[in-house]
């Protein structure tokens, strides 16, 4: 979604210090913004599992995040399948769970 900021997103990047060949997951990935930062902060080759249970979020990050190509994997999912999803996928370099509000969704509830 053109003009989402992710909130504290230097603050995110400074503690999980992505890199080329990282493996990430955002569990809350939303609209993508700390996913978008993650993965251009883990050029080339790093990858990133992003999780929401809302699937219009799911749908735009898709969208958004498309130049992003085989580096981005996204799964529709809630908390109580976040361990399973997770270890089917990892293991991870680094792991952001974004809990805050949802702009979207309470832009559009």
């Amino acid at each position: 979604m053109a003009g989402h900021i992710p909130v504290l997103r230097s603050e995110v990047l400074a503690l999980l210090q992505p890199r080329p060949a990282g493996r990430y997951l955002d569990a809350t990935v939303g609209l993508g913004g700390h996913a978008e930062a993650i993965l251009r902060a883990s050029d080339p080759d790093g990858t990133l599992l992003g999780i929401d249970r809302d699937l219009e979020a799911l749908a735009r990050t898709q969208e958004r995040l498309a130049p992003f190509g085989a580096r981005l994997r996204l799964l529709h999912g809630r908390f109580e399948a976040l361990e399973a999803l997770a270890r089917a996928a990892g293991p991870f370099d680094g792991i952001l769970f974004d809990l805050g509000a949802s702009s979207l969704q309470l832009d559009m509830p």
